[in-house]
């Protein structure tokens, strides 16, 4: 891997995808181009909003793609550019619950409406368990 690729914490929303059933099912999903600026090699940790917790570790394998999972979308989904995010791990323990999550530096709440590669704090909790 590239020196120059960052590490990222992101959220996923429950309400507008099943990202789980996605990533479970098809081995990815596509995350939309814009805010995020994700760059291939990049490794992206997903905080589950319905779980509350951090469930999963991507790689971004591709980007300019056309979205891939539109069946999971709860809402209608949205017809836009995509990085294709691809499973590296899955981690069903404790250590990465919200509430542990925020005794090393997660701040939640509108930090979690753009994905983030600046708190290394945090990030480096979360590589140290997975």
């Amino acid at each position: 891997m590239n020196k120059c690729n960052r590490t990222w914490i992101a959220f996923a929303n429950r309400n507008r995808c099943r990202h789980a059933d996605a990533i479970l099912n098809l081995g990815f999903i596509s995350w939309r181009m814009g805010r995020a600026r994700f760059a291939i090699g990049d490794i992206v940790y997903l905080f589950m909003s319905d779980e509350r917790y951090v469930r999963f570790k991507m790689v971004v394998t591709a980007e300019h793609q056309e979205r891939q999972d539109k069946d999971y979308w709860v809402e209608k989904a949205p017809n836009d550019k995509t990085y294709k995010l691809e499973l590296l791990e899955e981690y069903n323990g404790s250590q990465l619950a919200e509430a542990v999550l925020l005794q090393h530096g997660f701040k939640g709440g509108k930090s979690l409406e753009i994905p983030n590669c600046n708190n290394l704090q945090l990030i480096n909790y979360i590589k140290s368990i997975f």
